[in-house]
């Protein structure tokens, strides 16, 4: 062959194999949205493919192409290759080849293709983007046995604590504060109109993802819970007062709750347009909430000597709940903590602190004592998360309402540990320094609305430590 004719047959195969270069597309075995279980390998396969079959002749053999897949975010996706070459010839059979990954993080990465080899064109530098619709990888949460034994478990605790709850209350306690109900108003007030509207800003202002912000206002609409009982025990707060909030919080909220969301949350649906919240099963919840507070008080009428065997045990059981929520949900949601970033830590420190800084206002503007203001402190801060995750749970598919969670448990995490911390601090002034007294009443008695006028301390207050060490109840005996 003469140097003339070689140098044709060179020009006219390389006028022949760049066009068919550019006319590769990928064959992807799946489409629009994938759905994985968390912590399980997978196989995405795909193969090469050229559009120009009139040209596929010219193209060598050998020549290898490289495709390589980029998530848009490279923590939630472990690859353990994440690029696969083909030569031109399994291209012209069609051949599948694989990415094998692991997603460990609950939510959706997009994945995108790039040529970022191919040896059928000579002037290739840059890497090629192959397909214009990313693949959506969607990492869920595994359903696991022990996912059902903590639900079913921790339902039955929280059941029998609010029946005991209350069983603890006085119907003519709560009709005098019903008569002069200026506690319950400034917890209304602070609870269901500035919480919302503080934890609505608060989202706005840190996050910049609809589910997030969706979360942490779900919780400032939310109403006060148990475990404001419980520290108001603590801090010898009003514990009659708090428990009355927390049951007319707890029925408030189901007008209150789908006000919030038919207005200010509103715009949060629009952002996102597959959450859509479902108003009769957030009734039916609320409802079960409310209907074992009310048998204590019928248990409590009935049989009293039973409401006085479960004053007994009311606080032990309730620290026992909040450290069995802490320790099991933690390791049951332990990646919740890894996905937690320092806006959610911030924002969740920030709603607590205004919650008490509120609650405490409203109290002392219209002049409550000291152990109100605790209570009403506490209840506006303190808020259940309970109802929020079953709100979140009955609204949204998983794994979002597992991501919308998780700037409710940031705010849990910010909200106990330095109440624990602040407690023993409190303990320690008291014990070294014979400094902070504890909360008075109208007439200057220490201790609870209910022992107001009575020398003997309330029964549950019995089993709480003082400063100098031991229990009141130990005192006495």
């Amino acid at each position: 062959m003469s140097r003339f004719n070689a140098m044709l047959v060179t020009f006219l195969l390389v006028e022949a194999v760049v066009p068919a270069a550019r006319a590769l597309y990928l064959d992807v075995s799946h489409s629009g949205v994938w759905k994985l279980p968390e912590d399980t390998p997978h196989d995405l396969q795909f193969a090469l493919r050229f559009n120009a079959s009139d040209l596929l002749p010219h193209v060598p053999p050998e020549a290898l192409l490289e495709v390589t897949v980029v998530p848009d975010e490279a923590w939630k996706l472990s690859f353990v290759n994440d690029t696969v070459l083909f030569t031109a010839e399994e291209v012209l059979r069609g051949m599948n080849k694989s990415v094998t990954f692991t997603g460990y993080y609950w939510g959706t990465t997009e994945l995108t293709f790039y040529l970022t080899r191919n040896d059928l064109d000579p002037d290739f530098d840059d890497p090629v983007l192959l397909s214009e619709d990313d693949l959506a990888i969607t990492i869920d949460r595994k359903s696991l046995i022990v996912d059902t034994i903590f639900i079913a478990v921790g339902s039955f605790f929280v059941l029998i604590n609010n029946i005991n709850m209350g069983a603890q209350l006085d119907i003519n306690i709560i009709k005098s504060v019903l008569r002069r109900p200026l506690g319950p108003a400034c917890g209304f007030v602070s609870q269901f109109l500035c919480m919302p509207t503080l934890t609505f800003a608060m989202g706005k202002l840190f996050f910049g993802d609809p589910l997030h912000r969706l979360g942490l206002f779900t919780l400032g609409c939310s109403p006060g819970g148990t475990s404001s009982n419980f520290w108001t025990l603590i801090f010898n707060g009003d514990i009659n007062l708090s428990i009355t909030m927390t049951i007319i919080s707890t029925i408030a909220a189901m007008g209150m709750m789908p006000m919030w969301m038919f207005t200010l949350g509103s715009s949060l649906l629009e952002e996102n347009a597959n959450i859509q919240i479902p108003f009769v099963n957030l009734a039916i919840s609320l409802f079960t909430l409310t209907v074992p507070v009310c048998l204590g008080i019928v248990l409590r009428m009935k049989r009293p000597a039973w409401a006085e065997k479960g004053k007994r045990i009311i606080k032990p059981f309730s620290f026992f709940i909040l450290i069995f929520f802490m320790v099991v949900g933690t390791y049951n949601s332990y990646k919740v903590l890894l996905m937690m970033t320092w806006q959610m830590v911030v924002a969740g420190f920030l709603v607590v602190l205004c919650g008490y800084t509120l609650g405490a206002i409203f109290a002392r503007v219209v002049c409550l004592t000291g152990d109100k203001v605790i209570a009403i402190s506490i209840e506006t801060a303190l808020q259940n998360p309970g109802v929020a995750f079953i709100l979140l749970k009955l609204s949204l598919e998983s794994p979002y309402s597992d991501l919308a969670a998780v700037p409710i448990i940031a705010t849990l995490f910010v909200s106990g540990p330095p109440l624990i911390l602040v407690y023993l601090c409190y303990l320690l002034a008291r014990r070294c320094c014979g400094c902070c007294p504890s909360a008075q009443g109208a007439d200057g008695q220490t201790g609870s609305s209910a022992e107001i006028g009575n020398k003997e301390p309330g029964e549950a207050m019995k089993f709480l430590p003082d400063a100098e060490g031991g229990t009141l109840k130990g005192r006495e005996e």
